[in-house]
């Protein structure tokens, strides 16, 4: 049986064109677990032509914070982040992804039907996360719903 979670206002901010091998990435994170800032989902592009790209969700209640400390990592590294907030995170849970072949294929089919946008996603042994725009959620969650 699919389980479908859905947590509301949640935020993504998204660094692209990273230079690969730095300690880029650590520092962000360290800066923003020292603002009190709980992140959530962390996503990263392999590097192309020594660049990637990361992200991760929060709180939008910490967007006030987070514009703080991202200003600090501007002014140090040149790298101005995009945040996007006012998203969904929805986690599609079922233990067939753990046996079972083409779970994933059949969760980004619905998105896609549905012409979803998908700002993030990462997933675990029996579930995938997905950050949408909250004008998505509710379609994506019935569809998901279909999962068994």
């Amino acid at each position: 049986m699919t389980q479908v979670t859905r947590y509301e206002n949640v935020s993504a901010v998204t660094f692209s064109e990273v230079k690969a091998g730095n300690t880029f990435i650590s520092e962000v994170l360290h800066a923003v677990a020292e603002a009190g800032i709980n992140i959530d989902m962390i996503s990263s592009t392999p590097p192309k032509s020594e660049r990637f790209s990361f992200a991760f969700s929060f709180s939008d209640d910490d967007i006030p914070s987070l514009l703080t400390v991202m200003s600090k990592i501007t002014a140090v590294h040149n790298i101005t982040p995009f945040v996007n907030s006012g998203n969904v995170k929805l986690v599609i849970k079922n233990k067939e992804m753990e046996i079972h072949a083409g779970f994933a294929a059949r969760v980004l089919e619905i998105t896609g039907k549905i012409g979803a946008d998908v700002l993030l996603i990462t997933t675990s042994a029996d579930e995938i996360s997905l950050l949408v725009p909250e004008s998505y959620a509710d379609e994506l969650t019935e569809g998901f719903k279909t999962l068994n």
